[in-house]
């Protein structure tokens, strides 16, 4: 599926254009705020070619796509190209004042990651190349360079004041102009020189001078104070003359009320927040870099990762360096190692390159795919990550491993964690590397003796088939299949599965028993006498064969994996039916037990789903 294609059905499933009140982006997820979640069908969006999957968080609908999200972002900006114009208050839904939080900040420094990104790796690779002597620290080659890798970080005031008006829906220029009242050249130096520490206005009020460049807190409290003082001044004036009198009066008002109190008050919140943490992680380096590291999954998982950057970038704003980013770097280098260490423990196939890919797109700072496709799926890996997370932070964090740069972990931005106590980061890298790969090895063994076991114990003097999946989707409970006849197994045992892709295959070696004229359901006795009836929608035989091709014939033999049906999926639902593959053990009476062997979730073709002992 191309890039407009999948936009447009995103669009469609998240309830239309009239549901959307704004859109944003991150690295790899789409974020709606949508008027009513509710009109948001999550299991016809997860089953797109091209969605990891989705999640409510934080009042916003959150749709995992992965590195293409910046192309589907775009697309649907084409579709809908009043979207930047939408306002971001559903009226229908209520946030609690953590969501509020989260949300907020997300909107405001999501959109100013990208020259973040890039000037840190910049300033990494400028560090490397002059220790390196590959560049002279001295020359105009690195001058330029360094301007280009730090002007973001001097400036930020300026990032964040425009995506703070954006997310405050007030007037983007004259937040600007508040970012270049704090960043004024000639109140900088006064603040550097630290010859004064305050200067009067109308004679009696002092304004504290302060260095704010790379601040956060500052222009975001500001610019949200800006919001209710240029709104109201713009609504209350006389049409005729607010275009003049409206920023006239909200300057008067609102620059010296910045600099007296809101700015003040919000330098000192942010050096507090990042003295206490910095106090936290020294008072017990182990138990806070374990913690921060072991929780990274959960919180990214969750949304809530976009909550700890603040503080990062904090802590680099006052002490010019950054405790915890290592230890997410750690944590971000443990998912991606699990899902390595599972490559080796798995035997399905297709699994072992969901695995290998997910590794690789982890190294590279893309954990979602290491999320949703493998450490969601199976224990050993989700524990392995962060166990060995949370073991390689703490010796980081013992080692005092820094961060001298906000960017997005990954091997790639390697350099910006080298300088000052370089060797206690990599020795915590390195730790993270084994840790994690050992403990997810230990697990993921320990996990198959203990089935190994169980079957055994149950099967002694007994035979033990297994069945595999027919097709690559979403597995998820027979009870919730709209259909009474299977969601109450009168026909057997069976498994529901939306599918995400159009080929049905064989889930056991055996012979063809039965093809349907309409060609939406195939019977199939395996060489082990098991009866299956393979049932590719519901209610489909109204189509009459239309949409569906089959592959084999009554009286063909066939084996796990070959292909015996083909159906077109978009077709079928626009004519308005339900996809869902039933798989159904028709003689289930004549075994001691047929179990789902795979738990609800992603699930791949020819993977093991069930279980049955003879």
């Amino acid at each position: 599926m191309n890039d407009k294609d999948l936009a447009q059905k995103i669009v469609d499933l998240v309830g239309g254009e009239k549901n959307i009140t704004n859109l944003t982006h991150c690295v790899t997820r789409l974020r709606f705020v949508l008027k009513q979640n509710s009109k948001a069908d999550q299991k016809k969006i997860e089953q797109l070619d091209g969605v990891m999957g989705t999640q409510e968080q934080g009042g916003q609908f959150q749709i995992i796509i992965g590195g293409r999200v910046g192309k589907i972002y775009r697309e649907i900006i084409n579709i809908i190209p009043t979207m930047s114009q939408k306002t971001e208050n559903s009226q229908d839904e209520k946030k609690s004042i953590v969501d509020n939080v989260i949300d907020t900040l997300t909107a405001i420094l999501v959109p100013s990651l990208a020259p973040i990104i890039g000037g840190g790796m910049l300033k990494g690779f400028l560090y490397l190349f002059v220790n390196l002597k590959l560049i002279d620290a001295a020359g105009g080659t690195y001058f330029i360079l360094n301007i280009a890798s730090d002007c973001m970080f001097y400036f930020f005031p300026f990032l964040l004041a425009s995506s703070a008006a954006k997310k405050f829906k007030t007037n983007e220029y004259m937040a600007l102009s508040l970012a270049g009242t704090l960043m004024y050249p000639t109140l900088l130096n006064m603040a550097t020189a630290g010859e004064l520490s305050s200067i009067k206005f109308l004679g009696i009020i002092p304004i504290p001078l302060m260095n704010y460049s790379g601040s956060i807190i500052p222009i975001i409290l500001s610019v949200w104070l800006l919001k209710y003082v240029y709104n109201f001044l713009e609504k209350k004036m006389p049409e005729m003359i607010t275009v003049i009198f409206t920023p006239l009066v909200t300057l008067l008002l609102m620059i010296p009320t910045m600099l007296v109190a809101i700015a003040p008050l919000g330098f000192y919140i942010g050096e507090y927040i990042a003295i206490g943490v910095t106090k936290l992680i020294d008072f017990s380096p182990v138990i806070a870099g374990f913690i921060v590291g072991a929780t990274r999954p959960f919180l990214v998982l969750t949304g809530m990762h976009h909550a700890i950057r603040p503080i990062s970038q904090q802590q680099i704003a006052t002490y010019g360096y950054s405790s915890m980013g290592p230890m997410n770097f750690y944590s971000t280098m443990a998912q991606a190692t699990a899902c390595f260490a599972m490559y080796f423990l798995l035997k399905d196939k297709k699994m072992k390159q969901v695995s290998l890919s997910s590794t690789i797109s982890g190294y590279l700072g893309i954990t979602e795919p290491a999320l949703y496709a493998v450490l969601v799926k199976y224990k050993a890996a989700f524990a392995g990550a962060s166990l060995g997370g949370g073991i390689g932070a703490a010796v980081g964090a013992i080692l005092n491993a820094r961060a001298y740069a906000p960017v997005m972990p990954s091997v790639l931005s390697i350099p910006v964690y080298l300088g000052e106590h370089s060797l206690g980061f990599f020795i915590g890298f390195a730790v993270t590397l084994g840790a994690t790969f050992f403990i997810t090895c230990i697990l993921g063994k320990a996990f198959s003796v203990k089935e190994e076991v169980t079957e055994k114990k149950i099967s002694k003097g007994s035979e033990i088939y297994e069945i595999y999946s027919p097709v690559s989707g979403e597995l998820y409970p027979v009870e919730n299949v709209p259909d009474k006849t299977f969601a109450s197994k009168i026909l057997g045992e069976c498994v529901a599965v939306l599918p995400l892709e159009e080929i049905v295959t064989s889930p056991v070696n055996g012979v063809v028993k039965t093809v349907f004229g309409t060609k939406h359901a195939i019977g199939i006795v395996s060489d082990n006498n098991v009866e299956i009836l393979i049932h590719a929608g519901i209610n489909t035989v109204e189509l009459e064969g239309q949409f569906f091709e089959a592959y084999v014939k009554e009286g063909d033999q066939v084996s796990i994996g070959d292909k015996i049906l083909s159906f077109e999926l978009e077709h079928i639902k626009k004519a308005g039916y339900d996809m869902t593959i039933i798989m159904i053990v028709l003689n289930t009476n004549d075994y001691l037990s047929v179990v789902q062997e795979h738990p609800n979730g992603k699930i791949s073709s020819n993977e093991k789903i069930m279980t049955i002992i003879a």
